[in-house]
């Protein structure tokens, strides 16, 4: 392993244990094993640590979403976002900091993989529409609507765990699919059910009774 992948490794680790400002190039010298000097010979400052980091994570996002969906169909849906999301835990420093989230660079790297998500999701939309399972669009703009909301989900689903006050990393996929399942067409959804199961579809939350509820100001 060379003196470059070793500094790329030790930062991560400490990124992801004391966050991105803290640690000092010092420490991450100590910690490497090496010599100040000689960790910026390879990167001057931690800013340009930050951008080989963010690289390394979009040649894993592409690498892992290609093996994810080789084929537009809602089926990789759930692996789609489970690469999403592992790639925020992997990278949490980047992603839960706001102000590393908010540096241009990474600004760019995350809105790459946004604009990369929706393509891919709007060419399943399109496929399925050609094959009868999705009903085509009867609002303009609702499906890149949907596709938007869906990232979004994906986005927020690990920094909202403190203010849902659970670790469940598993709702997300009920939450996708209350997004996309209304617009499917029978034939879809027997699709659907035949692919993940009628257990699994049963499952994916609770019935929403009128008279639960009181209204107010009407």
């Amino acid at each position: 392993m060379s003196t470059k992948e070793k500094i790329l490794i030790a930062s991560k680790k400490l990124f992801l244990s004391e966050g991105f400002r803290a640690p000092t190039l010092n420490l991450l010298a100590q910690k490497v094993g090496i010599s100040r000097g000689n960790l910026t010979y390879y990167f001057k400052d931690k800013e340009a640590l930050l951008e080989a980091l963010a690289e390394e994570m979009w040649a894993k996002y592409e690498a892992n979403i290609g093996r994810a969906m080789q084929f537009p169909s809602w089926g990789s849906t759930n692996e789609v976002t489970k690469v999403y999301l592992e790639l925020q835990e992997e990278y949490s420093f980047i992603f839960q900091d706001v102000k590393v989230i908010s540096h241009p660079m990474i600004i760019e790297q995350i809105q790459r993989m946004k604009e990369d998500l929706l393509k891919r999701q709007m060419s399943t939309i399109a496929f399925s529409i050609q094959v009868g399972n999705m009903q085509p669009e009867r609002i303009s703009g609702s499906y890149r609507n949907m596709c938007e909301m869906i990232w979004m989900v994906n986005f927020y689903w690990l920094s909202s765990q403190i203010y849902r006050k659970s670790n469940d990393k598993t709702r997300w996929d009920k939450l996708v699919w209350s997004l996309i399942l209304p617009y499917f067409t029978e034939k879809g959804l027997e699709s659907f059910k035949n692919h993940f199961g009628q257990e699994y579809y049963n499952a994916l939350g609770d019935n929403f009774q009128t008279n639960q509820f009181q209204t107010v100001g009407f």
